[in-house]
């Protein structure tokens, strides 16, 4: 489904990330964004078969665009050497769980959730996992999203949060600041159709997640 062009096109970039050199293969970066563009569709296609809030996004809704802000970091390299998308409904930009594809040579992963949430928000999930700890720990703790994503993920604090004991009964879910899903592609030929089966069904062992998370967004009116 990627095509090989591609992946080279990233390598190269990785080795080349000027001005000069980019504009020089500015067709062959087209070209590889239209590859990608209709690998987030078809995943978009997917998912809109489980989840209905993507119904209807539509891929440049949800592609981040390669040129790096380097305003403010010492890197000032122009380019990201990936292409990457975050799906949901709205689109990128929508601070609201959803799904995550991040192409690189050497490091492609898929992800979902929901990633530094806003104060409100961030405290909403948390008193919902408090009211609904089992509902959590039967979606986290399952063999299926166990056997996708291993274990939830995202920064955590050292301590418990404010407003809550640090020997509160659900205290492991509580330090959490971000609520992640992820898992590596690294070992599966990315040029393969297999591609397409294989991202549908990790998005989809992970929609009850993301589910859960909505409803912790949604639950309480603060």
């Amino acid at each position: 489904m990627i095509n090989q062009n591609t992946l080279d096109f990233l390598k190269k970039l990785k080795k080349n990330n000027d001005r000069n050199w980019f504009n020089d293969q500015k067709d062959d970066y087209k070209d590889a964004l239209a590859n990608f563009t209709d690998l987030v569709a078809i995943l978009l296609h997917n998912i809109s078969g489980f989840d209905e809030k993507l119904i209807g996004v539509q891929p440049k809704d949800c592609l981040f665009r390669i040129y790096r802000d380097v305003r403010f970091s010492k890197d000032k390299s122009p380019y990201k050497t990936w292409f990457s998308a975050s799906m949901k409904g709205g689109g990128k930009n929508e601070m609201f769980p959803g799904y995550y594809i991040h192409l690189e040579p050497g490091n492609t992963y898929l992800g979902g959730g929901i990633w530094h949430p806003s104060k409100e928000a961030l405290q909403n999930i948390r008193d919902f996992f408090v009211d609904h700890s089992e509902e959590l720990e039967k979606i986290v703790l399952g063999t299926k999203f166990k056997k996708h994503f291993g274990e939830m993920s995202g920064e955590q604090l050292k301590i418990a949060p404010k407003g809550y004991p640090k020997d509160h009964p659900q205290i492991r879910w509580l330090r959490y600041k971000d609520f992640l899903a992820g898992a590596s592609k690294n070992k599966i030929d990315i040029t393969s159709e297999n591609i397409i089966e294989n991202f549908t069904a990790d998005y989809k062992a992970m929609f009850p997640f993301i589910q859960l998370l909505r409803n912790g967004l949604t639950h309480y009116n603060r």
